[in-house]
């Protein structure tokens, strides 16, 4: 199997569409504090503040996940390798990781992971520090149990761990590290802008049947839309795939490295 076709397969199973990223995110919320605010922006409407350091020099991740999924330790190593290569934040990056109580729901919509939020999340935006939020549940999106991540905020993003780990880390499957990181590592380029939500285009490479993906079937973040046969196939891929010359151009301009 061809490394295009595997990730066609891995891009299936991790399913971030457009559709979600902007019908739930495109609109602020109203908070109940001037931090809060600073928290409610669109999906992508944070980019430049994410990747440059002229108005925040540092940045602080905030993981928090229901009782029995927590992310593994690999995948927090390599988000945090991730975002240190492509952010500019000279007063370090920071990544916590918290169990917190959970509805204990199969199934969450858009308006119960909001609220999970609202209720649990202790870091926010302020000063020099800009904070973003990763909610790891316990259960599947009630939209399609097939979605494993969504960006729903401008510093605001879902893991359906339940899920991946049902489509991973068995005999003939991809390994649950690999799938994590590559969701965490695909929803966290959404919110850094990609494709054209925020981190502008230096070079036409919108998907745009696709809506917010990368019209490369090996970069990170590309849309597939084929059927898979089953994920048996992944097996054996060790890392996700690598942003592309386009997206990466699209970061550098936006402020990234």
């Amino acid at each position: 199997m061809t490394f295009s076709r595997k990730l066609q397969q891995l891009a299936l199973f991790s399913i971030v569409a457009l559709l979600i990223t902007t019908c739930s995110g495109d609109d602020p919320e109203p908070g109940s504090n001037s931090n809060n605010n600073l928290n409610r922006g669109a999906v992508g409407s944070s980019a430049n503040d994410l990747l440059s350091s002229s108005s925040y020099t540092s940045l602080r991740v905030e993981i928090q996940y229901a009782a029995g999924f927590e992310p593994p330790q690999g995948s927090v190593n390599y988000l945090r390798n991730f975002l240190n290569q492509r952010l500019n934040k000279p007063g370090g990056i920071t990544i916590t990781t918290t169990e917190v109580s959970a509805p204990d729901q199969g199934n969450y919509n858009l308006s119960d992971l909001r609220g999970i939020e609202d209720n649990s999340r202790t870091q926010f935006t302020n000063g020099s520090t800009l904070a973003v939020y990763f909610y790891f549940a316990d259960g599947n999106y009630s939209e399609n149990e097939n979605v494993l991540g969504i960006a729903h905020r401008n510093t605001s993003m879902v893991l359906f761990q339940n899920r991946i780990e049902e489509l991973s880390g068995g005999p003939g499957q991809v390994s649950t590290q690999m799938l994590t990181s590559t969701v965490m590592a695909h929803e966290f380029g959404h919110i850094l802008g990609l494709v054209n939500l925020g981190s502008d285009m230096q070079t036409d490479h919108q998907d745009e049947a696709n809506g917010a993906h990368c019209d490369n079937e090996n970069c990170l973040m590309y849309y597939a839309v084929e059927s898979a046969g089953g994920i048996s196939d992944l097996f054996g891929m060790s890392s996700p795939p690598d942003l592309d010359a386009n997206c990466l151009a699209d970061l550098a301009a936006n402020g990234g490295n």
